[in-house]
This record gives C-alpha cells, sequence and structure tokens, in this order.
C-alpha cells in the first residue's frame, strides 16, 4: 500500500496538471485493448476466410483512410480545437467493437477497420488511431521544453504497459471454444465488447479537458520573427515527412501483420504470440523513460537514430531465427527499440516547429508515414502468398535503416525551441486544468 501511495504520489508529480492525468489514463485504456487487438486480428481475418493477399490489402486500405484522416484533423485540429476529434475517436472506438462483435462480411470489417484504426495497434503504443496529431498536439500543449521529453515518456511508457497486459488476454477466444465450444466469432466476441467499453469510458474522461492555448494567439508575437519561424517551420515539416514517409513504407510491410507472420513462419498461436508482445511493450515502457532520460544526457537525434538502428538489426533477424524462442527474443528487443524513442521523436517534432502549427505538423508528418505503409503490407500479403515469409522483413529493415541515416544528416544539428510563452502554460500558474 505504501509503495503504491508513494508511485501515485509521483505520478501526480510528473503530470502536475489532471487534464494531463486525464489524457494518459485514457492513453492507457486504449492501449488495453489495442494490445490484444494488435495479436489477434490478422490472424482472426485468416480464420473467418480472409486469404493473405486481402489481410495485406485490409491493412493497406486501412492505412490509406488512416492518412487521410490523419492530414485532415492535424490542420483542423489547429483551427478548431484537438478535444473534438478525441471524442471522435472514442465514438469510433466504440461503434468498430460492436460491428465486429455481430458481423464477418469483408468490406463491412474492412471499412470499420480503417475508420477505427483496428488492427494497427491505434498507432504505436495505442495512439487515437487517424486521430493521433490532435493527442499530440493537445499533450504538447499541456507541457514544457523543459517537461515535455518526461511527459512524453510517461505517456507512452503507460500506453506500452497497458498493451503488454492487454496481449495477454490475445488468448481468450481459444480458451472459450475449447471449454464451451463456441463458434468462432462469438469467441472473439468479449474481446470486442472490450472496445466499446473503453470507447465509452475514455469519451466521458476526455469531457472535461480544457484546451487552454488560443492557437490564434500562441508563439512569438513579433510578426517578423513570426514570418521567419514559420518558414523554418514549413522546412522542418519538408524533411520531417520525408523521413518518416520511408520509415512508414518500411513498417509497413511487417507492423499490423507481424503476429500472422510468426503465426505462419513457426506454427505458432495467439495463446503464445500475446505473451511475447506483451512482454516487448513491457520492456518498451521502460525504454521509453530510460530514453528521456538518455536523451537528456546524449541528445535527442543520437537517441533517436541509435534506437533505429538497433531496430533494424533485431528486424532483420526474426526470420532467420532456427525457432520461436530465439525469434521471440528479437520481437521483444526490436519493439522496445523501436517504440522507446518514440515519445523522445514526438517531443523533439513538437520542439522544432511553431506551437500553432504543431497540430498540422503531426497531420502532415503522419500522412506522410501512412501512405506508403498502405501498399507495403499489400505486398507483404503477395510475398506471403508465394510463401517468402522473410522478405517482409528484409524490406523492413531496409527503410527502417535508410530512415535512420536521413534523420540522422538533417537534424543532428537543429535543438528543440519553446515558441509558446511560459505564462500560456497552467502548469506554472500552479492552475490544476
Amino acid at each position: 500500500m505504501r509503495i503504491m501511495k508513494n508511485l501515485m504520489g509521483r505520478f501526480r508529480e510528473l503530470l502536475p496538471t489532471k487534464d494531463l492525468r486525464r489524457l494518459v489514463v485514457v492513453r492507457g485504456l486504449r492501449s488495453l485493448v489495442q494490445g490484444y487487438i494488435l495479436v489477434v486480428f490478422a490472424i482472426y481475418l485468416a480464420q473467418i476466410g480472409f486469404s493473405p493477399w486481402l489481410i495485406g490489402l485490409t491493412l493497406g486500405i486501412g492505412s490509406a483512410v488512416s492518412a487521410l484522416l490523419t492530414l485532415t484533423t492535424g490542420i483542423a485540429s489547429d483551427r478548431y480545437g484537438r478535444k473534438p476529434f478525441l471524442l471522435a475517436y472514442s465514438v469510433l472506438l466504440a461503434l468498430s467493437g460492436i460491428v465486429f462483435s455481430f458481423t464477418s462480411v469483408p468490406f463491412v470489417l474492412i471499412a470499420v477497420s480503417a475508420l477505427g484504426g483496428l488492427g494497427r495497434g491505434g498507432g504505436a503504443g495505442g495512439q487515437a488511431g487517424p486521430f493521433a496529431p490532435a493527442e499530440v498536439a493537445l499533450l504538447s500543449e499541456k507541457t514544457t521544453l523543459d517537461n515535455r521529453n518526461m511527459v512524453f515518456s510517461i505517456n507512452s511508457a503507460v500506453g506500452t504497459f497497458a498493451m503488454a497486459l492487454g496481449t495477454l488476454l490475445a488468448g481468450l477466444p481459444e480458451m472459450i471454444r475449447s471449454v464451451y465450444a463456441s463458434p468462432l466469432i462469438i469467441s472473439y466476441r468479449p474481446l470486442f465488447f472490450g472496445v466499446t467499453i473503453v470507447g465509452i469510458v475514455t469519451f466521458f474522461l476526455l469531457w472535461p479537458i480544457k484546451e487552454t492555448v488560443d492557437r490564434h494567439k500562441a508563439g512569438v508575437h513579433n510578426s517578423e520573427k513570426k514570418l521567419m519561424s514559420r518558414k523554418e517551420s514549413v522546412h522542418m515539416i519538408w524533411k520531417i515527412s520525408v523521413a518518416g514517409m520511408v520509415n512508414g513504407f518500411g513498417i509497413g510491410f511487417v507492423g499490423g501483420i507481424l503476429p500472422y507472420l510468426l503465426y505462419l513462419r513457426f506454427s505458432v498461436s495467439p495463446v503464445i504470440i500475446g505473451p511475447v508482445i506483451g512482454a516487448s511493450s513491457v520492456l518498451a515502457s521502460f525504454s521509453s523513460l530510460w530514453m528521456a532520460h538518455m536523451a537528456r544526457r546524449f541528445g535527442d537525434i543520437k537517441v533517436i537514430t541509435a534506437s533505429r538502428v538497433f531496430g533494424v538489426i533485431c528486424t532483420a533477424l526474426i526470420p532467420v531465427m532456427p525457432g520461436f524462442g530465439l525469434a521471440a527474443v528479437f520481437v521483444i528487443l526490436r519493439m522496445a527499440g523501436a517504440m522507446g524513442a518514440m515519445p523522445v521523436r514526438q517531443a523533439y517534432t513538437m520542439g522544432i516547429v511553431d506551437a500553432d502549427l504543431r497540430g498540422t505538423t503531426a497531420g502532415i508528418s503522419g500522412v506522410a508515414r501512412r501512405i506508403p505503409s498502405a501498399v507495403s503490407p499489400a505486398i507483404s500479403g503477395i510475398w506471403i502468398s508465394m510463401g517468402e515469409l522473410e522478405l517482409p522483413f528484409f524490406a523492413s529493415a531496409a527503410f527502417m535503416a535508410m530512415n535512420a541515416a536521413l534523420y540522422f544528416y538533417w537534424f543532428h544539428s537543429v535543438k528543440p525551441k519553446e515558441t509558446t510563452r511560459i505564462q500560456d502554460y497552467p502548469i506554472f500558474l500552479g492552475a490544476d486544468s
């Protein structure tokens, strides 16, 4: 009890406002259900009759729709506010769970998964799917340059840890079928109902959050400096987007199809795959906190590029392992490396552009990642149909290596800067917004 009280005290200290705590709790709840959905999604589609190429197409369409929504959300959230888009995502989650519980019609499932971000983990660590730009921008709005890395890392750690817990539930349908001899779609129903419940709960948790920054007045007030800063921001957005495009194409080859690849390559069921994905999420949650400290010591870009090089090595080694045990080790290390530095990258990106362009930046860079990642799953699906299970991993590693090189080359000398006045943040006034 005393340990729990100390942990809660530390949690409040690191997240000093109610709004920050609400955002982090919402991230955790979403991640809980997205953890098991990430494991079972492609396998479930295969079990209800989807062919490998159709599974790849489903993930590809999801990426394409997500790209369009991401761009729209990013730009519109800077103009109309971020909270409405997060509320909309909670509604979509609730509806997605209901639809998946009662139908197996392919075109219906494809449409719903595309809108709700199902099957992609809602983004890494349980992000708000295609509405992630609004989440990132709102979270950034509640922080400052000094504490942004740590807040983003805590948010990611909570998400990845909750995702780890969620993956342990991935074997539930198999257990239900073995005990009650239930039909396939009914055995998955508790998991999909869980998605609906989380959608409803997160809606009511998000409702009281206030957006405190006036995006039309935030930022540098000298018009000449503001214009120069905007030009710099546009230049940075272009570079971020190109690097993200390369990375998105690479990640898409494996991404949401990883559990299915492991299922085919090593003949293991979701009962076995779930704990492995869960363990990788647990390690990623700790590594994200550790990398926040490393970024303070060595710099954001060195940490980001080093983690991606590490992820490249692990990705390339997974398919050549002789058994699932060794492959599982590199799956865990790969995810810990890739996701551990994600909050550092997000915080860094928010720090090198104007405060009132953060949603736009997240939207444009998000769409740059998602459009290529809409193509690569379909290519992986074709390779899988041909029996080439190693090619998706090798292609993913190659493009991730290119991304690491671009990131270091373009950003190693660019430092984050705070463009919003300190008094615009209630955190410094002692407000508990």
